[in-house]
């Protein structure tokens, strides 16, 4: 970004000013990136797999795609077409939208378990609606819970009782102002693929517990057994089985990665990427479990606008028919290969994880958190937008991958040469990055 940008220094002097975190996920808050004001931060527009700056500098982005909306690319053309025709027939009106029924019905037909759906705008909302659902089905409180699943106060409240709990599934010493001090207790968590947390934690609480809360897919898939042991335990004493596929869906496959796995939830939550970058989430389970919505008080104006639904059925009829999975794992495998090769040629140890649609890497070094922000300072120079995670998506062609590939070669030997003969903190133009979300290991 450039300095002399008056447009730009405006706009983040006034939102500092204004906008507590300047943006309203965390994710996209500059700090995670970059602590100079050297991060573009705003953005002019958007399409396929580049983003214009306010300045009008042209990145690459080989970053999380916008927290993984849109793997069909930024401002997708037959979205875009979709968006426009509901805009101009009224996006929402006393009435509700005939979509909002050919959505469920495509979202049972994919998901034949099931037997309703409830819609919603967002992820972190419909988590907290699934919360609402198991407990009000179930007549329980507690929830056990792995991975990360939103904002609201039923999964934040987990720190009230150790202010560790949430450690390893979002962030290290959230605070907990705000959460009413009763939730203390109501929320445990357990290590995903973890079998001795599923004897001590799981199978001791799950009696008491209304759901067993667990994103199936995000570092790799869990182990077949644990899984199913998972469904046993579940069945066995009467609590609810919900995987939150905000994340994970429509990446491996079309729909939840649980299909892989071939265990069927009792609900099973869609978000970001179902319409491609439109707001829109879908909650879906079984008839009886769904049926509750009418027990409880589940209500929003704006969960009856017809843009989203109308989106999500465009965009889960292209995802078919394109086989955009298959794309997505075939980008993520060469994106691990270049991060490998490079790192290879220039003596880097690296490790590399991950899902192929959502890889991520780490240097081997005694400073991760500066050499990491010193590489995302150096790919921005070269006009790419990088941490060190890349979601994979359609739009990622051949010829931006080798720009991906020059580029890290680039920096990597940078890296190299400095690890060598001098101290990473000197290279850097501002302070180190701010960490971002920590995400659940076997450790």
């Amino acid at each position: 970004m450039k300095k002399n940008n008056l447009s730009f220094n405006k706009i983040i002097k006034s939102a500092n000013k204004l906008i507590p975190g300047i943006s309203q996920l965390l994710g996209k808050r500059p700090d995670m990136y970059l602590k100079d004001n050297s991060w573009p931060t705003f953005y002019k527009k958007a399409k396929g797999v580049n983003i214009w700056g306010l300045d009008g500098t042209k990145y690459y982005d080989f970053s999380m795609m916008s927290a993984g909306t849109s793997v069909l690319g930024y401002a997708d053309n037959d979205i875009g077409k979709t968006a426009i025709k509901i805009i101009k027939s009224g996006s929402i009106s006393t009435l509700n939208p005939p979509e909002d029924v050919e959505l469920a019905e495509l979202l049972i037909k994919d998901n034949p378990w099931a037997g309703g759906v409830k819609f919603a705008r967002t992820g972190g909302e419909s988590m907290a609606i699934a919360v609402r659902l198991a407990r009000a089905f179930t007549r329980k409180e507690k929830i056990l819970f792995c991975g990360y699943h939103g904002w609201h106060d039923w999964y934040l409240s987990a720190n009230l009782k150790s202010k560790k709990n949430l450690d390893f599934h979002l962030l290290p010493g959230l605070r907990t102002e705000g959460i009413p001090k009763g939730l203390k207790g109501t929320l445990i968590p357990f290590r995903f693929n973890n079998w001795k947390d599923l004897e001590k934690v799981v199978k001791k609480n799950a009696k008491s517990s209304a759901a067993i809360v667990m994103e199936p897919c995000r570092e790799d898939l869990p182990e077949k057994n644990y899984i199913l042991e998972i469904r046993k335990i579940a069945n066995k004493y009467k609590c609810l089985l919900i995987f939150d596929e905000i994340t994970s869906g429509w990446r491996l496959n079309s729909g939840g990665t649980y299909k892989i796995l071939k265990v069927n939830p009792d609900i099973v939550v869609y978000g970001k990427t179902i319409a491609n970058g439109i707001p829109m989430s879908a909650i879906v389970g079984r008839k009886k479990i769904m049926s509750y919505a009418l027990k409880t008080f589940i209500s929003s104006v704006f969960w009856t606008e017809k843009l989203g639904p109308a989106c999500a059925l465009t965009f889960i009829k292209k995802h078919k028919k394109l086989k955009v999975s298959k794309k997505l794992i075939s980008v993520g495998k060469k994106v691990k290969k270049i991060w490998i090769k490079t790192a290879k040629a220039n003596g880097l140890k690296i490790e590399v994880s991950g899902i192929d649609p959502l890889a991520s890497f780490k240097i081997i070094t005694d400073n991760w958190p500066a050499t990491l922000t010193y590489f995302i300072q150096e790919m921005l120079k070269l006009k790419i937008l990088a941490n060190d995670k890349c979601y994979a998506n359609y739009k990622h062609d051949n010829k931006s991958l080798k720009i991906y590939e020059n580029a890290c070669n680039i920096v990597f030997n940078k890296i190299s040469t400095i690890h060598k003969n001098g101290d990473i903190l000197k290279k850097l133009d501002g302070p180190v990055k701010e960490m971002g979300f920590n995400r659940l290991t076997k450790k």
